[in-house]
C-alpha cells in the first residue's frame, strides 16, 4: 500500500518527484496536499531540485521555535526560527543579516542535532551539574548528570531557561516574551553567603563551565557581570592548594596583560576564610547588554572535528575562512604559555570565541593557571613536581617560542613573589624553580 505525503516525510525530506514515486499520487496532486498541509511542510532549497520536509512539535511548544540574540545595549532581535524536524534534525530559518555560521558547515540551516550554539548552552562543569540535581529533585525527567542529557532535556532546559544563558542567545517562545528584570546588584561582602549558598545547594547567578566551585552575579558598584571563583571553609591541604591554583590563576592573567594578550579582567579578595578570584564577564555588557560567546568545542564539532589541541583546530578553522591568521598565532603563543606554567586543562571548552560577522573572533584567555598542581578529584594532593618542556609547535617561530618562554618566566617570577601562597609551593619555588628550564 503507497505511503501518504506524511508518512513519506516523515522519513526524510524529499523532492516532489521522490514524493510522487512513493505516494503514486500526480504531481498536480501532491503540489496541492503539500500547499492544504500549510506550515507543517517546510521548503528546504538544497540541492538542484527542491525538497520539502515536515515539522514535528518539540521541547513540549510547537514546531516553531524563536532563536534571538540580544545585543550590548540589551535589546532583543529575533534571528530566526529553528524548525524540529519530523525525521530528525533541526532547520534555522534566519532573518535577514544574521551570520551565515549560525547556519553551519553546509551554511544551509541543517542540523542533524540542535544548532551548535544551542547545544553549548547546555549546563556543564560544577554549576551545571548544581542545575542538573536541582532539577532532577524536582523532576523525574532529568537525570542528575548533565552529561547524561539528551537532546529532548537540553531543548526543554534552554526554553524553560533562557533569558538567562551564556553568550547572547535567548531560545524559545518563554524567553522571548519574558519581561526584562535588572539583575540583583551585590558587593564583595556578598561573596561568603553566596559561596555558601552554592556549596549547601543553591546556585545563584546561570550556568558556567569549569570544575571549581564558583557563582555569577552581578557587581552593582561597577556594573559589571562577574564570574567568582572561591576555596573551601577550612584550614587544610586541599584548601591550601585550591588558594595556590587561583592565586596562579590571577597572575597568569596579570602577566597576559602586561605583554599585550587578552585576558580576563580579574580581581582577588580574601575574606570570611575563603579566597575569591572575581572574574569580569566577556559576554555581559552593563546591566542588559550581552555579547556573543561559543566555545572551541562545539565550533570543531560542527565545523572541523579535529577533536585535538587548540593550535590544531584553530589552524582547520584558518584554512577554511573562519578565524584570522592573527587569532591563530594568539591562540597557539596562549597555548605554548599554559604549557610552561602547568597548564594541563586547556581543553576545547576552555577557549571561546565571538560570533564576528561570518566569522569567528577569539574572545579573552580564561581558567588559565597551574591546574597541573590542583587536588586530584578524589581529594589526593600530589608534591608539587613540574619543569617546563616546550610541546611541538606548529606554526610559531624560534623567536616566538622564545617570547613565550620570557611571558612564562615572568609568570614564575610573579608567583615567586607572592607572599599569600603555600609553604610547600614556596619551597617548591625555591628548590626547583621552573625558571631555571626557560633560560
Amino acid at each position: 500500500m503507497p505511503l501518504t505525503i506524511k508518512q513519506y516525510l516523515s522519513l526524510g525530506a524529499a523532492t516532489s518527484k521522490e514524493i510522487q514515486a512513493h505516494t503514486g499520487l500526480s504531481q498536480p496532486t501532491v503540489a496541492r496536499r503539500l500547499i492544504s498541509m500549510g506550515d507543517q511542510i517546510i521548503n528546504l532549497n538544497i540541492g538542484r531540485s527542491p525538497k520539502y520536509a515536515l515539522t514535528k512539535n518539540a521541547f513540549g511548544q510547537d514546531d516553531k521555535l524563536p532563536l534571538a540574540m540580544v545585543d550590548a545595549y540589551g535589546n532583543t532581535v529575533l534571528a530566526g526560527i529553528i524548525r524540529p524536524l519530523a525525521h530528525g534534525g533541526f532547520f534555522l530559518e534566519t532573518a535577514t543579516g544574521v551570520p551565515s555560521v549560525l547556519l553551519g558547515v553546509n551554511r544551509d540551516g541543517l542540523f542533524d542535532d540542535l544548532p551548535y550554539f544551542l547545544l553549548d548552552l547546555c549546563p556543564q562543569g560544577f554549576l551545571g551539574r548544581k542545575i542538573a540535581e536541582d532539577l532532577a529533585k524536582q523532576s523525574d525527567f532529568f537525570p542528575s548528570d548533565p552529561r547524561k542529557w539528551n537532546t529532548d532535556h537540553i531543548g526543554r532546559f534552554l526554553v524553560s531557561n533562557g533569558d538567562d544563558l551564556p553568550g547572547n542567545f535567548k531560545f524559545g517562545q518563554q524567553a522571548l516574551h519574558r519581561i526584562r528584570h535588572k539583575p540583583i546588584a551585590t558587593s564583595e561582602s556578598d561573596y561568603p553567603g553566596l559561596a555558601d549558598s552554592v556549596m549547601s545547594g543553591e546556585i545563584p547567578g546561570s550556568s558556567a563551565g569549569g570544575e571549581q566551585p564558583k557563582f555569577t552575579t552581578y557587581c552593582g558598584t561597577r556594573s559589571v557581570h562577574v564570574i567568582v571563583k572561591f576555596t573551601p571553609r577550612g584550614d587544610n591541604e586541599v584548601v591550601s592548594r585550591w588558594r595556590d591554583i587561583l592565586l596562579t590563576e590571577y597572575h597568569a592573567t596579570e602577566t597576559l596583560h602586561r605583554y599585550n594578550y587578552p585576558a580576563a579582567e580579574t580581581r582577588l579578595i580574601d575574606i570570611d576564610g575563603r579566597l575569591f578570584l572575581e572574574s569580569q564577564r566577556f559576554d555581559r555588557s552593563g546591566a542588559y547588554g550581552r555579547l556573543s560567546m561559543v566555545s572551541l568545542q562545539f565550533i570543531d564539532n560542527e565545523f572541523t572535528g579535529v577533536g585535538s589541541t587548540w593550535p590544531q583546530v584553530i589552524s582547520a578553522l584558518y584554512k577554511k575562512g573562519l578565524v584570522s591568521w592573527q587569532h591563530v598565532y594568539d591562540a597557539e603563543m596562549l597555548w605554548l604559555f599554559g604549557n610552561l606554567i602547568n597548564n594541563t586543562d586547556m581543553h576545547l571548552g576552555n577557549l571561546s570565541f565571538a560570533i564576528d560577522g561570518d566569522v569567528f573572533r577569539l574572545l579573552p584567555a580564561y581558567d588559565m593557571c597551574s591546574m597541573g598542581f590542583a587536588p586530584k578529584s578524589g581529594g589526593e594532593i600530589t608534591p608539587y613536581n613540574y619543569r617546563p618542556q616546550l610541546p611541538r609547535v606548529i606554526y610559531l617561530k624560534e623567536e616566538s617560542v622564545n617570547y613565550a618562554k620570557e611571558i612564562a618566566v615572568e609568570f614564575w617570577t610573579r608567583i615567586s613573589s607572592e607572599g599569600r601562597i603555600s609553604e610547600d609551593f614556596k619551597n617548591f619555588l625555591r628548590n626547583e624553580n621552573p625558571i631555571k628550564f626557560l633560560k
